[in-house]
């Protein structure tokens, strides 16, 4: 009856459920930061960042310039936000916060690009810092309709966000009959695959794929992977498969989606392989996500000191990341201390995640945190809790699985496995070296 304590491999961008989606397809409205990578005519990853950096230089030279204003500034926060959402760059998202902070300081009270500065807070999980920019905005005098829609979408994403799903489903509701675009099927689509509808969650998916007039291969190919996570979620491994090696052939090169490419060699048999992709990820992108992936696979080949070096390298960016957006890294420093570190600095992280983002995953996760010191009794109230709330996944009843394992009651334990095989028939077949890809 006794199972290992494993990590899920949930949705991964499922992408920041409380995070900013593409809104490429909306007619006028205010300039905006997440339609420009996904505006990009380029190809693949690769020519995408060199654009991007060609038109960020430019727009540097004119913003040093005396003709430089607000709009400069917020058209240069949307490149630097979008340029972190290619690359994961804690330097970007701080550059886009740079900027936009300077375009607020730079325009008439009651103006500038706070809409704009409050989609870089909701990126970076900083609820409290977007909430104020959105009631600021709520201030403007006459804003047009797609402004009053983006920023009603959002307050859905903070909502989201604080486990107050009934809400943002209102929120989003109301901001898509003021105006009807991508990123308000996406934002659907996410709450809805949270709350277990996988059905609903697709066909908003597919909505959001067929409302864009001018969908890009990166449009395309990020509409592929997060339907492939929907589908991973569901154990249906071979349609995810094909999602995602379609979504790496339309938009070649980028790292994300190779890690789920790597991943899925890893799920059917070949970890052996799957491990040098994941360190090839890791040298080219420094992320620490594959680097923690790198080190658990190491680890599951027997390969100690291999595994204490990639877990090592991933620590000293976590590290640095906890120090520069703290809010965004605690979660994923969270699992690398689960897998790797100390239990206590652990449980600390998760606290400070849960707090932030009361919503299922964080949950679940400090759920997992209490497991690792102990504290079996916490772990499941809490699971009880998101359970409660409406939040649907496999992961959730796993953990309570363990935690009941712990407490000796193990027809329960075996009753939570059964539901979590029915949310996902490989739900105990999963490998905890994936947990960086949830997020």
């Amino acid at each position: 009856m006794k199972r290992l304590i494993v990590f899920p491999l949930v949705a991964a961008c499922v992408a920041g459920a409380s995070g900013y989606y593409s809104q490429v397809d909306r007619p006028g409205g205010i300039p905006s930061p997440a339609p420009i990578a996904q505006r990009l005519a380029a190809q693949n990853y690769s020519a995408s960042l060199t654009e991007l950096d060609q038109s960020t230089a430019l727009l540097l030279d004119r913003a040093k310039s005396q003709h430089g204003d607000w709009i400069d500034q917020e058209t240069l926060a949307g490149h630097y936000l979008s340029r972190a959402k290619l690359t994961g760059s804690y330097d970007d998202i701080l550059a886009a916060q740079n900027a936009a902070d300077t375009g607020v300081k730079m325009a008439i009270k009651g103006s500038g690009p706070l809409l704009s500065r409050a989609a870089v807070a909701i990126t970076s999980h900083r609820l409290m810092a977007a909430q104020a920019d959105l009631d600021a905005v709520d201030k403007f005098v006459a804003p047009e309709l797609a402004t009053l829609s983006e920023a009603k979408a959002m307050r859905g994403d903070l909502a989201l966000a604080r486990g107050q799903y009934v809400l943002a489903s209102r929120l989003f509701a109301d901001a898509g009959r003021m105006e009807s675009w991508s990123g308000i099927h996406h934002r659907k689509a996410v709450l809805a695959y949270y709350l277990g509808d996988f059905e609903g969650a697709a066909e908003e998916l597919t909505k959001a794929d067929a409302i864009n007039r001018n969908p890009t291969p990166s449009f395309r190919a990020s509409m592929l992977v997060t339907q492939g996570e929907f589908d991973l979620a569901q154990g249906k491994w071979d349609v995810a498969e094909a999602r995602f090696k379609e979504a790496n052939q339309l938009f070649p090169g980028h790292w994300r989606t190779q890690m789920r490419v790597a991943q899925m060699r890893a799920l059917n048999g070949e970890p052996g392989m799957a491990l040098g992709e994941f360190e090839r990820i890791a040298q080219i992108s420094q992320a620490p996500e594959a680097m923690d992936i790198a080190a658990g696979l190491h680890r599951a080949l027997g390969n100690a000191e291999q595994s204490k070096a990639w877990a090592g390298k991933a620590n000293a960016i976590w590290k640095k990341r906890l120090m520069q957006l703290p809010e965004a890294a605690w979660g994923h420093a969270v699992e690398h201390e689960l897998a790797f570190g100390y239990p206590k600095r652990a449980l600390a992280l998760a606290g400070k995640n849960a707090r932030n983002r009361p919503h299922g995953s964080p949950l679940t996760l400090l759920a997992k945190a209490w497991l690792a010191n102990g504290r079996a009794d916490y772990a499941l109230a809490l699971c009880q809790k998101v359970e409660r709330s409406g939040w649907v996944s496999a992961d959730q009843w796993l953990t309570r699985a363990d935690a009941l394992v712990l407490l000796g009651r193990g027809e329960e334990a075996k009753a939570a496995q059964d539901k979590a095989r029915a949310i996902n028939p490989h739900a105990l077949d999963r490998n905890p070296a994936f947990a960086w890809l949830d997020h």
